[in-house]
């Protein structure tokens, strides 16, 4: 992915490890540390939609419970 007039720029800070890390996985895919940025950016924002959506569907079943409750039912003690 090139500039796009649609596309926003953004500095990033990184610890050096960090930096190095992402040089060589950027240097093992054949793309630009800016790539792989993106790609991880991407996959951050659809795992967070992913488990909103899955907790919606949990919540709209009425599947869900509080963690007292849960440790509850393990210790065989009734909900």
């Amino acid at each position: 992915m090139t500039d796009r007039p649609d596309c926003r720029k953004l500095t990033l800070s990184l610890h050096p490890e960090e930096y190095e890390s992402l040089r060589v996985v950027a240097f093992q895919r054949k793309t630009s540390m800016a790539g792989v940025a993106r790609e991880l950016v991407r996959e951050l924002l659809e795992d967070g939609d992913d488990i909103r959506d899955g907790l919606k569907v949990l919540e709209d079943k009425g599947d869900t419970t509080d963690w007292e409750t849960f440790r509850g039912r393990l210790a065989g003690q009734p909900g």
